[in-house]
């Protein structure tokens, strides 16, 4: 790449090699992995971002949601060596979660992270841009205009956000017209301020909500959890199974994209919390602070200064309600990548076994990536196959394989609850 390119607004390169679009671990994890495989690659690499910081979306997320640990084991991260983070626990001394499996406390995650930028001297690959517009180039590459000027790719790999909020349908209008209504990827609780004396409703029964819940407790609210189900728990987003041949020697098998899909969105099912949440909840809501509704949002209206919100076939009145519902991945929620993939299904596209939209130099990774690498694609698990698949399909070198890509459990302390 031309030396100036990076310097600002209506720069102009023709020979990027590869342009990444987005900064989290999965790009992140595709960038080790190719710089590693081909160190020449190393200032090839375009990487833009509206944030214009590796992770910095990522951690913006775990702030506001004082998430303190990860759901992923350790041997899942963006380094090719899947011990890497464990060695850098114990090289450091930094402090562990002492959880099931051994995930990662956040704030260490982060560390490692860092580490791997710093020593792989990836800062300035970032550019803080975003994407307008991609469009064929001829002989395989990609013209990628952004805010920051145009590039042209050889090869494109898209680990940007698709991600559209799931709101249930009752609420949807009122949504966009109350601020006593938050989606849980906006609501913000540092900056909440003290509840004492105030009601907050929390739709959803995975993690999520049961970090909104704890969140809205902790600054003096009564909660009311409202769950399709009764909280099911489960260590990951998605059996282990998945994570290796048990189940995935079977999906590859599948020649139907639709029924690909189909069988991930059946392995995910709904909203799912680890034990140790679970149990955290029962502690700190034994007094009645915390309760559980099972049932469907039924009706949901402002009521005065608060909300009238019928759910399971009961009545409950709040001053918030926060929805732990989810987010869908949809490549039709972004304009440019949508007007470059033409098949599809329900907004995930149909890519070939290395990733690659047909027809084009352009890759998926995340969860747009699942019915290539299945229901577990948008985990930092999927973030490791992913970057492989596609640094053995760029530079023709397959890195050593993931002797770890399924984890085994960890040691569980009685204080385990205490560590997020």
């Amino acid at each position: 790449m031309t030396a100036d390119s990076r310097s600002g607004p209506e720069q102009v390169s023709s020979d990027a090699e590869v342009c990444v679009v987005g900064a989290g671990p999965q790009a992140l994890a595709v960038v080790t992995h190719l710089v590693t495989a081909r160190p020449s690659l190393h200032d090839e690499i375009v990487v833009i971002d509206p944030g214009g910081e590796w992770l910095q979306t990522w951690q913006s997320q775990f702030d506001r949601l004082e998430i303190g640990v990860l759901r992923s084991p350790s041997v899942h991260h963006p380094a090719v060596d899947p011990g890497a983070l464990s060695q850098y626990v114990a090289d450091k001394r930094m402090p562990r979660s002492n959880l099931p499996y051994d995930p990662p406390l956040t704030h260490v995650f982060t560390s490692f992270c860092n580490s791997i930028i710093e020593s792989m001297q990836l800062r300035a690959s970032v550019i803080a841009a975003r994407v307008i517009s991609l469009d064929p180039a001829g002989h395989e590459r990609t013209r990628v205009t952004t805010t920051a000027g145009v590039f042209v790719a050889r090869q494109l790999i898209w680990a940007g956000s698709t991600r559209t909020p799931t709101v249930p349908a009752p609420i949807v209008e009122l949504l966009a017209a109350s601020p006593k209504i938050a989606h849980g990827s906006d609501v913000d609780l540092p900056n909440i301020g003290p509840l004492d004396g105030h009601h907050v409703i929390v739709v959803g029964g995975g993690l999520t909500a049961g970090h909104l819940a704890v969140g809205a407790r902790a600054r003096g609210a009564d909660v009311t959890l409202v769950t399709r189900r009764p909280i099911v728990e489960r260590d990951f987003d998605v059996e282990p199974g998945w994570l290796g041949p048990r189940h995935l020697d079977g999906y590859s098998q599948l020649r139907s994209p639709t029924r690909r899909f189909e069988v991930a969105q059946t392995a995910r099912g709904g909203g799912t919390m680890p034990s140790w949440m679970h149990r955290r909840l029962e502690l700190e809501g034994s007094d009645g602070s915390i309760t559980n509704v099972v049932g469907e949002i039924e009706s949901i209206a402002e009521c005065g200064a608060g909300l009238d919100i019928r759910a399971g076939g009961q009545r409950i009145n709040a001053g918030h309600c926060w929805l732990a519902t989810g987010t869908r991945p949809d490549i039709r929620a972004d304009i440019a990548l949508g007007h470059l993939v033409d098949e599809h299904v329900d907004g995930i596209p149909v890519i070939d076994s290395s990733l690659r939209v047909s027809g084009t130099n352009v890759f998926m990774t995340g969860s747009l990536a699942t019915i290539e690498l299945g229901p577990a694609a948008g985990n930092l698990w999927g973030a490791r196959m992913a970057a492989r698949k596609i640094c053995r399909e760029i530079t023709g070198t397959d890195l050593a394989p993931d002797a770890a890509a399924i984890p085994t459990p960890g040691a569980v302390v009685s204080t385990a609850e205490r560590s997020t």
